[in-house]
């Protein structure tokens, strides 16, 4: 989001949360490098259905037509073999790492439709590609989200909507894992800057590799 507002001139963000309090933390750091009033903070879940129809309804009202949506949605877990996962527990990350990216397309995709040229932008997570000990649930999810972008733009025939997952191949640096970051780790900063430039003009100065609808970002050395 700040990579965006930073550098793609005139763009307005809409940035959506759970929490009030984070939002207004975002709200309040957004001077530091853009106009403020070029984002719109909404606070709802837009991994529920209500939720998501709920924030539909309000940027209908309020910004009008999306050109653009970027769902950046779930977070880790780990907890054991997975085998030994309990069924609520599978149920849990389930919900907040895949269910949510259902939910959050079946509502926007629609969207975009309405505004021709429409981009539905996802962002994912480099466990979709191998399993991860202890914390395989998280991989599965992101194996499946990825076949959910898949399915996605194989059943977009008309075209109408660009399809697009960019995956953050590896471990990213941020400031909850800044502590016990490799110098060869993905920064936050990395990942936005790229999604800033594929906004902006369609390309990226950091080499991505394409698999179908899938962009992968891998690391590079440093």
């Amino acid at each position: 989001m700040r990579a965006l507002l930073a550098s793609v001139p005139d763009v307005r963000v809409i940035a959506t949360s759970r929490s009030a309090e984070r939002l207004a933390l975002l709200e309040s750091r957004v001077h530091e490098y853009a106009d403020p009033a070029r984002l719109i903070g909404i606070v709802g879940n837009a991994g529920d259905p209500r939720g998501a129809e709920a924030i539909r309804d309000r940027i209908r009202a309020d910004v009008g037509p999306l050109d653009i949506a970027i769902p950046s949605l779930g977070g880790w877990w780990e907890g054991g073999p997975l085998l030994e996962v309990d069924l609520a527990t599978w149920d849990t990350v389930m919900l907040e790492m895949l269910d949510i990216h259902f939910v959050f397309a079946r509502t926007f995709v629609p969207e975009l439709q309405r505004r021709p040229g429409g981009w539905y932008l996802a962002i994912g997570g480099g466990a979709a590609f191998f399993p991860v000990p202890n914390a395989s649930i998280v991989s599965i999810a992101a194996a499946a989200q990825l076949m959910l972008t898949r399915a996605l733009a194989a059943e977009n025939k008309r075209g109408d909507v660009r399809i697009t997952e960019l995956v953050v191949n590896g471990p990213v640096r941020t400031r909850e894992s800044e502590a016990i970051a490799q110098p060869d780790w993905i920064t936050a900063d990395d990942a936005g800057a790229v999604v800033a430039g594929l906004v902006r003009t369609g390309e990226s100065s950091w080499p991505l590799r394409r698999e179908g609808p899938i962009l992968i970002m891998d690391p590079r050395g440093r």
